[in-house]
């Protein structure tokens, strides 16, 4: 999925752990499960993450 993947370098790049994000996705069982793609990223939670890293919504999407 490209939006986790992208959640993913996110991570990488401000070195976060799930635990960091439950102000935007939920709770840190919730980032995992996303993480492990039990779960989709809900436009809410998009939303919520591109106003945290300053980035548009459309990043979390492929473009073909």
């Amino acid at each position: 999925d490209d939006g986790v993947a992208v959640l993913r370098t996110l991570m990488d790049q401000y070195q976060l752990k799930a635990e960091d994000l439950r102000e935007d996705i939920g709770s840190k069982s919730l980032v995992s499960m996303i993480l492990n793609g039990s779960r989709n990223l809900t436009r809410e939670h998009i939303q919520s993450l591109s106003v945290r890293f300053k980035i548009a919504p459309s990043v979390f999407f492929h473009k073909a």
